[in-house]
């Protein structure tokens, strides 16, 4: 927020930091007036007092007002010893009540808040024993004037003593109400950092998610087939000349997703996003895939394939693929089974089942340790950001299981393809 250089000049400590300068020539101000009134013989003089002495109880409430913003309740008291000294003893003179009426505007600005209160209460309830005991000396005749005397004596008490007051505690509120906005702008803020950093953590998991399944897979491919060409004892062209087709296949097809996922990330606004997205109508791909690296792949569809919502095609895309790069690394034997249940016309939920075998019964731990990679989280995440189910774990016959269920909210388009249940042979 910009400030007046003057206001900065005006807030600098000084006399030791207990008080402003702005203090300072406001004080200067103050008894710079009450010497005016002073001159003017504004003041009632009392029999036997030297006026002179009212200098002095001026110059005592105007050091009040040094420290009316550091110490406010020191302030009014010396203020006050100032008043009783020249109201009672020396005085009145006008100078020192007019200087009264700015503490007390100090009291109720920057004091504290029971302070401020009690101060304030005090100057209601003298308040009320002003008009009280003027209305008693009026109705007794004590006081020349009548009704308007009291009207006037009552005036000058208020314009005195009780609007500084009041005004203070009206500046004060204002205060308050500026604190709070800016408690409240601040925790806005706070709420949008927090906000913003939970968007970037959840993006950078949806990121991370992405490139696990598109490098994983591929990568998993290539090392299978590696490992199959070191292994050979003997050099046979055509064999290798198979493994490496394979190993092209996989790099390509992984270059060409991670481009397009490149392309997705740069865009700022891209309505073909959908049309980039993985589809499940394209596993036909992955399956394709799979066998040439060396993966028997038993692929089946029960019910009408129909459109499905963006994230659920992506995701039963990404949690086949996923499916398909374990099964290729941990299967044994090299086969797995994949069966893809589509959903009702009325809705319902995508079911994915993979299975296969696994030869680590006899390791202890060892169907926790294949549940413990970063692959079955990403699909456990994807089925849980849908609303989904999950589950992944070892069943009878010494066989691995993952299923997957996506709901679909009812009223997906269909595309008007009916698919069969149907098996893919074994890959020879």
């Amino acid at each position: 927020m910009w400030r007046r250089p003057w206001r900065e000049l005006l807030d600098r400590p000084v006399l030791g930091g207990r008080s402003h300068l702005g203090s300072v020539l406001w004080a200067g101000a103050h008894f710079g007036l009450g010497l005016l009134l002073w001159v003017l013989d504004g003041y009632f003089e009392r029999p036997g007092v030297d006026p002179m002495w009212l200098l002095g109880t001026l110059a005592l409430v105007c050091a009040a007002v040094l420290f009316r913003r550091s110490a406010p309740g020191a302030a009014l008291l010396l203020g006050t010893v100032a008043l009783v000294l020249d109201g009672a003893l020396l005085g009145p003179s006008a100078g020192v009540f007019i200087t009264y009426g700015d503490v007390l505007y100090a009291v109720g600005a920057w004091g504290r808040r029971r302070l401020a209160h009690a101060t304030f209460g005090t100057v209601a309830a003298l308040n009320a024993a002003v008009l009280g005991v003027g209305g008693y000396l009026v109705a007794t005749g004590w006081m020349e004037g009548g009704g308007l005397a009291l009207l006037q004596l009552l005036g000058m008490y208020v314009l005195v003593f009780t609007m500084p007051m009041v005004t203070g505690l009206t500046i004060r509120e204002h205060h308050l109400r500026a604190e709070l906005e800016r408690q409240r702008a601040r925790q806005i803020a706070r709420m949008a950092e927090l906000d913003r950093g939970n968007a970037v953590a959840e993006e950078r998991g949806r990121m991370a998610r992405e490139l696990h399944d598109v490098i994983a897979n591929h990568l998993s491919a290539v090392a299978v087939q590696s490992t199959a060409a070191l292994s050979m004892r003997e050099f046979d062209p055509e064999r290798v000349r198979r493994i490496l087709s394979v190993v092209r296949d996989n790099s390509v097809q992984g270059l060409a997703e991670m481009r397009r996922m490149i392309g997705v990330l740069r865009a700022d606004d891209n309505p073909d996003l959908e049309r980039v997205t993985p589809r499940l109508a394209e596993v036909d791909r992955l399956v394709a895939t799979a066998r040439e690296a060396g993966l028997e792949v038993v692929f089946a569809e029960r019910g009408a394939r129909r459109g499905l919502p963006a994230p659920v095609d992506a995701a039963a895309y990404r949690i086949v693929q996923e499916s398909l790069t374990n099964a290729l690394r941990y299967a044994v034997p090299k086969r797995v089974e994949i069966t893809v249940e589509h959903p009702g016309p009325r809705g319902g939920a995508l079911v994915l089942t993979a299975e296969n075998g696994a030869d680590r019964q006899d390791a202890p731990g060892w169907a926790a340790d294949l549940g413990a990679g970063a692959g079955l989280a990403g699909m456990r995440e994807r089925a849980a950001l849908l609303g989904g189910g999950f589950d992944a774990g070892p069943v009878a016959g010494g066989r691995w299981r993952v299923r997957a269920e996506l709901p679909v909210e009812p009223g997906a388009d269909e595309d008007g393809t009916n698919t069969e249940t149907r098996g893919a042979g074994l890959n020879t």
